[in-house]
């Protein structure tokens, strides 16, 4: 009899651990899907189709006054762009004017028409990315990034965009003021990157987060750490990842943090 009973009790705990484990790959699976990265090899390497043409100066000024005025590049709105702009000029990095003047205080290196294909091939969509930095340096040696995407389904006409206001240390070689890196901490090289995301959620907000250093840190594995929180953070708010996500953090790496790695003098 009690053999009975603990064979009994042995397969319903068999069954209960197989449902968890199918209920867990399950979650996984939806969360996780073939249009999204899962390492960081994966992510710097997105697999879908691109094309890109890089913007004449005239067409960068054109758009550069659409951004200020209109919120807007190349037609299509760049959700949250004002609040983005008005947090660098409360943080003193675009100090001219009410909300600062892009024309003015910044100037974007990279500026590209793009058409990006999902990974398997099946969707499109069409637009521009473009990244800048601001002219103003502040006392403490940082500057601030201003980088994002529009993007539109031709089909659909459903629009898309990504916008991020990024204060940093960790500057290009062009732009490193003398002593590089001119933070120190604890005899040790110190630098942060700091994001202000717009989420165009319910309720749309301004999100923050940031990433910090003080190590021997010679990969781009930290990255990763910043792109999965807020890849967590999406998931959380909004349920679903869709594959453009994954075009635009690989893009945003290397248009805006390789050279770090290529760069770092302290191996």
């Amino acid at each position: 009899m009690k053999k009975r009973k603990l064979i009994a009790i042995s397969s319903v705990l068999a069954v209960v651990l197989l449902i968890s484990t199918f209920a867990a790959l399950t979650m996984q699976s939806q969360s996780q899907g073939t249009d999204e990265p899962a390492s960081m090899h994966e992510l710097l390497n997105y697999p879908g189709a691109v094309e890109t043409r890089d913007l004449t100066q005239e067409e960068i000024d054109i758009e550069i006054v659409s951004m200020q005025l209109s919120g807007e590049v190349r037609g299509i709105p760049i959700e949250g762009i004002h609040d983005v702009r008005q947090r660098l000029h409360d943080k003193g990095y675009m100090p001219t004017g009410t909300g600062g003047d892009f024309a003015v205080d910044s100037f974007f290196d990279v500026f590209v028409d793009i058409q990006v294909w999902s990974p398997d091939g099946l969707e499109a969509l069409q637009g521009a990315a473009f990244k800048g930095w601001t002219n103003t340096m502040l006392p403490d040696g940082t500057k601030a990034m201003i980088v994002g995407c529009v993007l539109q389904d031709p089909i659909t006409l459903q629009n898309y965009s990504m916008i991020l206001g990024v204060p940093t240390n960790v500057l290009p070689p062009e732009q490193m003021p003398g002593v590089d890196p001119y933070i120190i901490w604890n005899a040790e090289p110190f630098w942060y990157v700091q994001h202000y995301w717009w989420f165009w959620g319910v309720p749309s907000r301004l999100v923050y987060w940031q990433y910090w250093w003080y190590d021997s840190h010679k990969s781009p594995n930290w990255f990763w750490g910043t792109y999965w929180w807020w890849r967590t953070y999406i998931i959380d708010y909004t349920g679903y990842y869709h594959w453009w996500y994954w075009w635009w953090w690989h893009w945003y790496y290397w248009r805006g943090w390789y050279f770090w790695s290529t760069h770092w003098p302290y191996y």
